[in-house]
C-alpha cells in the first residue's frame, strides 16, 4: 500500500513538472512571435522612411519634372496633383503585381508637398516637405 501511494505522488509531480515546462514553452513561443512581429514592423517602417526621403529629395531637387523623369505616375485631380510609384520589399521600383509599398506625393502648392508610403492600404509613414527655390 505504501508503495502505491509513492507512485501516485511521483506521477503527480511528473505531471506538474510537464505542465510547468509547457507553460514556460508557451510563454517563450509567444515572446518569439511578438519579437518577429516587431522586427517586421520595424523593417517596414525603415523601408518606408527611406522611400519617403528619396521621393522628397527628388521633388526638392528637380520639382515635378524630376518626378516625371523618375517614372512617377500622375493622378489627375482638380485640387491636388498626386504622383504615385510602387516599390518592392527592398525599396526598388516594381510593377503593381510585385509591389509591396505604395509611394505617393501630393503637391500642395509650388513649395509644399506631402509624401506618404503605405503597405496594403495602411499608411506606414508620412512626411511634409518644403522646397526653397532660388531665383
Amino acid at each position: 500500500m505504501n508503495r502505491k501511494n509513492r507512485s501516485n505522488v511521483m506521477m503527480m509531480e511528473m505531471i506538474a513538472a510537464v505542465f510547468f515546462f509547457l507553460l514556460c514553452a508557451a510563454v517563450c513561443i509567444q515572446a518569439f512571435v511578438k519579437a518577429d512581429l516587431l522586427s517586421k514592423r520595424a523593417a517596414d517602417l525603415n523601408q518606408s522612411v527611406l522611400i519617403a526621403q528619396s521621393t522628397a529629395e527628388i521633388w526638392k531637387a528637380e520639382g515635378e519634372a524630376g518626378l516625371k523623369s523618375h517614372s512617377y505616375s500622375l493622378i489627375e485631380d482638380v485640387s491636388v496633383q498626386t504622383y504615385t510609384r510602387q516599390y518592392d520589399k527592398k525599396g526598388n521600383t516594381a510593377d503593381p503585381i510585385h509591389a509591396v509599398y505604395d509611394g505617393e506625393i501630393k503637391i500642395i502648392n509650388r513649395l509644399e508637398a506631402e509624401v506618404s508610403v503605405s503597405k496594403a492600404g495602411n499608411t506606414l509613414y508620412s512626411l511634409t516637405v518644403s522646397r526653397h527655390e532660388t531665383d
